[in-house]
């Protein structure tokens, strides 16, 4: 399975010393509605939450939407943290590799070298926010939105990723915007989902 994640908006810096949970969540907050649908379009992700319905609830007579929501609603509720119920793709039960190629585009002047933050810390703020939130890392985030329960994500920790290519250029403006930003981002994240081995989860069109 391969799509492609978009972000655009300010892409601050993080460090030990600057976590940015609240920011991260932001960046996470827009891949969320993207990968929500994605479960919503793909057939192997519906059987998926439907298998995991059946198990988790199992009701004779209902219809597929019922069965898929309880699914999603029994994931959630593993995933809980913060007041969130997380709907991650990429976890160690699913047996999956993913690799991730990243485009970012951000502004190139001189004038912006000291106001933006360093590449890697920009870097750091994505794969993190690609994850679920860590409490330990500062996650407070305030309650979820109603669109947001559950809240879905790409990775149950980023230690699943098999492989990742970088590619920065420079970002003239983003769409919609009059003026130009330090921190302004334009992402791309190209993701590749492969399954470790030959069995159950690589038969559901991984």
């Amino acid at each position: 399975m391969e799509f492609r994640l978009l972000y655009e908006g300010e892409l601050l810096a993080s460090a030990n010393s600057k976590r940015r949970a609240e920011e991260k969540h932001e960046v996470r907050r827009a891949f969320h509605p993207q990968l929500r649908r994605l479960w919503q379009l793909k057939a192997n992700l519906q059987y998926i939450a439907k298998h995991k319905g059946n198990i988790a609830d199992p009701v004779a007579n209902r219809t597929d939407q019922e069965r898929f929501d309880a699914g999603i609603k029994a994931v959630g509720e593993n995933w809980n943290r913060g007041g969130y119920d997380f709907i991650p793709l990429v976890t160690k039960e699913f047996a999956l590799l993913c690799s991730l190629d990243i485009l970012l585009l951000r502004p190139g002047e001189e004038k912006y070298t000291f106001r933006q933050g360093d590449l890697d810390g920009q870097l750091k703020t994505l794969m993190d926010a690609l994850r679920l939130p860590n409490e330990n890392e500062g996650f407070k985030a305030s309650d979820p939105q109603d669109d947001e329960k559950p809240f879905y994500c790409l990775l149950e920790d980023d230690r699943l990723i098999s492989e990742v290519h970088i590619v920065s250029d420079e970002l003239l403006l983003l769409p919609h915007a009059r003026e130009v930003k330090a921190n302004d981002s334009f992402v791309v994240v190209h993701v590749k989902l492969n399954p470790k081995m030959h069995g159950t989860f690589g038969e559901w069109g991984f």
